[in-house]
Parts: structure tokens; sequence; C-alpha cells
């Protein structure tokens, strides 16, 4: 009451200097003889006035409204890729669009761990938020949870109905509070729409300039509504079929005459207190430990290098360099046993796959029925498979290899060599370029790794809004 009787006061001050003012203007006024004051006009009543505005009535359209989520409105940072933007990229797997995001760049995928076969990761779509590795980072479908294509539980992303795919909202701060230890690195959620009416298909192809990598995808898309919109049907179905990138042969040589790769290695000096650096960055450096198939790299037979048909020959060492007969090379660089140029061939750099092949055949369905505003019964279900190969590295540096000179495969002068040095055995080290060599393999054939994941999952839940959202809701529709 304190504030209004202040108020009134003032008010009250204000009325009697205006009075004031009113009653020295009109004894001014009194001096003069005072003008005719015009006529005054007739109000016209409000109600007679016309308004336009009345008359014309219109829809207010609030174009923020069409906005379907946004990534600074949600509790949690979050990066929302709409449908348009996921058409516009046209990669044949989503993986590769979504990938490109820069917290994701320590994902998985068809050029990651192709040198190898043990890993596990070979043609794996799988994210992994600010590189903390996929196993904590948390990706969904629709909110729920996925059958894993790896003994970690790992998804592939592979395996989703992909053209029916309407957002990805990716949660790029920590989401373990809320979904577990999985989702220390964050949450991808994939929103596929539950409401397409309609038919959709997609079919598109691509090849490299260097002719490979040929690219095949096919997809199809219906949905309905019958029971007055109640009742809403969702399939789909794709294959793709992507070649990938084959291996090239040892030393520099890549696939489909690519000429980018140098053989660029660490050098070592082996020299730490000599005012000069240690380390220098160098392409094509040459291992002198060992050859593609085979040399003696140590003692008095040093230099001596085998060739496909184990005949021998003297290596070709670069730097301008020649054997010291005590494992060591002149002019190279014996801190990690490197020359620059000579016999690049030994080298297995180069052998393994560089985008590995894939291939994936998925078929998915959903089928929802409103009871009630804003409350849905639902079942989905999904079959996929997806089938990955890849050669890795054809061959693998062995040094320290010892051969007897009684060997009978040795080329005799070999043997002899070993008789006038006075020695019985020599330190030998290969690559294994003649692997494999059983039945009727040809001695260069390469090993290729294969791997595939199935997933055939059926899930049913129900959805609803039985209280107002508030801005405390999870960053996703919850289900039960």
């Amino acid at each position: 009451m304190t504030g209004i009787f202040a108020l009134h006061r003032q008010y009250r001050g204000v009325s009697i200097m205006a009075l004031a003012a009113m009653m020295l203007a009109g004894g001014a006024h009194a001096q003069t003889a005072p003008e005719s004051a015009p006529a005054p006009q007739e109000a016209v009543p409000q109600a007679e006035q016309p308004s336009e505005a009345l008359e014309q009535p219109g829809d207010i359209v609030v174009t923020g409204s069409r906005i379907i989520a946004s990534g600074f409105t949600a509790p949690t940072p979050t990066t929302v890729i709409g449908e348009e933007q996921i058409a516009a990229n046209a990669q044949p797997n989503i993986f590769n669009t979504i990938a490109q995001l820069p917290s994701l760049q320590g994902s998985t995928g068809t050029s990651t761990g192709t040198f190898s076969t043990s890993s596990g990761l070979q043609g794996l779509s799988s994210f992994s938020l600010r590189g903390l590795q996929p196993i904590r980072t948390l990706t969904l479908l629709d909110g729920q949870r996925v059958v894993g294509a790896n003994v970690t539980g790992v998804p592939d992303v592979s395996l989703f109905p992909q053209l029916l795919i309407k957002r990805v909202d990716i949660v790029n701060g920590g989401a373990s509070a809320t979904y577990g230890s999985d989702a220390v690195g964050g949450v991808v959620n994939f929103i596929t729409d539950t409401r397409f009416k309609g038919f959709k298909a997609n079919l598109q192809g691509g090849i490299t300039t260097y002719g490979d990598n040929a690219q095949v995808l096919a997809q199809a898309a219906w949905g309905g509504a019958l029971f007055d919109d109640k009742l809403h049907l969702v399939v789909s179905g794709e294959y793709a079929h992507d070649q990938g990138v084959g291996p090239g042969d040892f030393g520099t040589d890549l696939a489909g005459k690519r000429d980018w790769y140098r053989a660029s290695t660490l050098l070592n000096t082996g020299q730490a207190n000599n005012g000069l650096p240690q380390f220098v960055y160098g392409d094509y450096a040459q291992p002198y430990q060992y050859a593609r198939y085979g040399l003696i790299n140590n003692g008095p037979l040093q230099g001596i290098a085998f060739d496909v048909n184990g005949a021998p020959y003297n290596f070709n060492y670069g730097s301008g360099g020649a054997p010291l007969g005590n494992g060591r090379v002149s002019n190279c660089y014996p801190g990690n046993s490197f020359c620059v140029g000579g016999d690049l061939s030994g080298a297995p750099g180069s052998g393994a796959s560089l985008v590995s092949a894939l291939q994936r055949v998925t078929g998915f369905g959903r089928i929802g029925y409103d009871f009630a505003e804003n409350n849905e019964v639902y079942v989905t279900f999904s079959a996929a498979q997806v089938k990955t190969n890849n050669q890795p590295s054809p061959g693998y540096g062995r040094p320290n290899l010892t051969v007897q000179c009684a060997n009978p495969f040795l080329p005799q002068l070999v043997r002899d060599r070993c008789t006038s040095a006075g020695i019985t055995s020599f330190n030998f080290g290969t690559s294994n370029g003649n692997f494999p060599i059983r039945g009727s393999i040809p001695i260069d054939a390469n090993i290729a790794s294969s791997a595939a994941s199935r997933a055939n999952s059926a899930w049913a839940g129900a959805t609803g809004i039985t209280t107002p959202i508030t801005s405390t809701a999870p960053p996703f529709p919850t289900s039960m």
C-alpha cells in the first residue's frame, strides 16, 4: 500500500502545479479579445467507423513453429541434421554424411583398419564422439537402443533404414547421467519418419576417376494410413554395394595408378649430441634389414638378396650405401635401419586396401496405432545384413631370422660363400612377399579378410504425452 499512496501523492502534486499554470494563462488572455471558437463537430460513433482489418480476417502463421528441432533450445548441446541436408550430401551410406562432423572424426568406417584382420572394425560403420571410441558413443534408432554388430555391443549404422531417416540428433556433451556409461562421449539418435505417406525410391551409382570403388544404391519406401488416419504403416528396403579400393603392390605402388604414396618415414640419425636434429622426416624410406623375398642382413654375406625364384643378387641400397658386415649400412640411418631410395620393393606399407568393399541389404517395417490424441502403440521389425572384405598388409618385416648354411633349399652359390667365409648360419630378413604358397594359389596372391554382420530384431512399445512438455524434458522422446 505504501507504493500506491506515494503514487497518489505524486499525482496530486502534479495536479496542483497544472492548475496554477492554467490560472496564470487565463489572466494573460483576459487582456486580448477572445477568438471565435471553432464549431464543435459531431462525434461519429466508433461502431460506425469502417474497419478493413475486421472485414478481412486471415490466418496468422508463425514461421518459427516450422522448425522441427533446434540444438540451441535443447537442454544439452545438440547438433541437428535434417532430411534436406542428408539428401544434398548424396552419400550411398548415411554414415559417411554424419561422420563429416568435426566431433565425429574418430569414427570407424570402410577406410578404417584396412591393414589388419584382428581388430574387428573392418567395414564397421560406428560413431566415436570426441575420439572416445565407439563403445563410449551411444547410437539410437528412434530413441531405442539397437542390436550390436560387434562383440563389444557397438551397432553398425549400415543396418539402419536410411531412406526413412528424417533427421539425426547428435548430443555433443556427455550424456552418461541419463543413458549410462556407453554415452560418455555423447548420443547419436536417428529419427525415422513414422508418419510417411506415399512412395519414394532412390537409385544412384558412381565410380572414381581411377576406375574403382564403383557404388550402386537402390532404395524404396512406402507409407500409408488407415482408419481415419489412426493406423500408420511404413515399410522400406535397401540394397547397396560399394566395390572399395583394393591394395597396391609392395613398395610405393597403389591401386588404380595412384601416385601420391611416398613411403614417408621419420628417420633416426642415432646422434643426439652433435647439434643437429636427431630425427629427420624423409620420403622414399627403404628398410635395409629385409627385402621382399629375403635379404642377408648381417655378417660376411650381408647384402645378398633373393628374387621371387630364390636366385641371389646384390641388393640395391639407397643413400649410396654399402653393407658394413655388422648389420649396418654406410650413409644410411642406423637409428631405425632406413636408407633413402634404392630398392623399395620390400616395403609392405602400400599393399593394404585403401577402402573396404561393403555390401548391405536392409528391410524395415513399422505399424503404429493412435488410440488417443498424442498416444500411440506400435510394433517395429528390422532385418539387415552387411558384408565387408579387405586385404590387410600382405607382408610383415621379419628381420631376425636365422638360416643354416646347410639348408638344402639354398642356392649352391650361397652355400659356397658360407664355406669360404667359414660360417654355418647367417641372419636373414624378409617381408614375406612369397606367401601364401599352399596348393595352386599363385605365389604373389594376397590374403583377403572378410567379415559379416547380421541383425534381425523386433520390438514393440507405446508413446504418449500425459503431462505438459517442459524444458526439463530429456533431449529425445521417451518410450515405454
